[in-house]
Parts: structure tokens; C-alpha cells; sequence
């Protein structure tokens, strides 16, 4: 599979708010998805034959990054590119001078854990009530990678 990356620019926002409102019941609004351009940030997008299927959105600060939304495309999870876009992401701010990264992820969320801690994350809090589900609200670890 033949899948390229570019960064992404607010010409992209609609395609990038239509993957995050398939890919999450409580998804990013259309406004606070297009706050997150500018010099602060490192976004990345996943393409496949021209069509996007996936995006990262993180912040940079300083020595550090803090990957704030991560999504493929619901039509294209369970092939790996969740890890390929980390990857992506990890290699871009690091070449920025990144040398530690954080995150926060749902507790319910096995699948991303796995793959966090696949790529040398580990957890060093929780914020508890963090993310909102309707009435419900769930948890988040919050995981830290550091240099190798």
C-alpha cells in the first residue's frame, strides 16, 4: 500500500472534520479542529491514492510535544496506519528538536494503549473526568515518552 504524508493546511479541514466525526461519538467541533493550525503546531495528515484517511494534530513547546488528536479513517482501522501516522508524527517533531512527547488517551481506549506503549510510552498520571460522553465522563492516562 502506497501511502504518503503531507501537512496539512486549513484547504484540508473539511476532509479532516469528516474522518473525526466518523471516528469518535464525541468528535472535535469544525472550529476547535481549524484553531489547531499555525507556527505552534505540527499536524500531519495520512493519504492513500490522493484521499486523506487519517491525521495527527500536536502542539510544540519548547524540547516538548503534545500529540492532542489522532484519527484514521474508520473505513481503514486495523491495518497498521495508526502506527505508521505515530511514527510520522514521532520523526517530524523530534527533527524539530522534540525529546520528550506526551498524551493523554481514554482508559477504554485498549487498542491506542497498546500501540502507545509499543512506542516506548508509559503512563505517569491519570486525569480523572477528562473526557466528556454525554452525561458519562471517563477518565484519561495521561502517557510520556522520552528520548531513547
Amino acid at each position: 500500500m502506497n501511502i504518503e504524508f503531507l501537512v496539512p493546511n486549513k484547504t484540508h479541514l473539511q476532509a479532516l472534520y469528516d474522518i473525526e466525526c466518523r471516528a469518535h461519538p464525541y468528535p472535535w467541533s469544525y472550529h476547535l479542529l481549524g484553531s489547531n493550525f499555525g507556527d505552534r503546531y505540527c499536524n500531519g495528515a495520512m493519504l492513500y491514492q490522493q484521499k486523506l484517511i487519517g491525521f495527527y494534530i500536536a502542539d510544540l513547546l519548547l524540547d516538548e510535544s503534545t500529540l492532542l488528536n489522532i484519527c484514521i479513517d474508520p473505513a481503514w482501522q486495523g491495518r497498521g496506519l495508526g502506527q505508521q501516522l505515530m511514527t510520522n508524527y514521532l520523526q517530524q517533531t523530534a527533527a524539530k528538536g522534540c525529546t520528550q512527547w506526551w498524551l493523554e488517551v481514554r482508559v477504554s481506549n485498549t487498542t491506542a494503549q497498546n500501540l502507545y506503549r509499543k512506542l516506548n510510552y508509559h503512563e505517569v498520571g491519570v486525569r480523572r473526568n477528562y473526557y466528556q460522553n454525554g452525561a458519562a465522563s471517563e477518565d484519561a492516562l495521561v502517557l510520556q515518552r522520552c528520548l531513547d
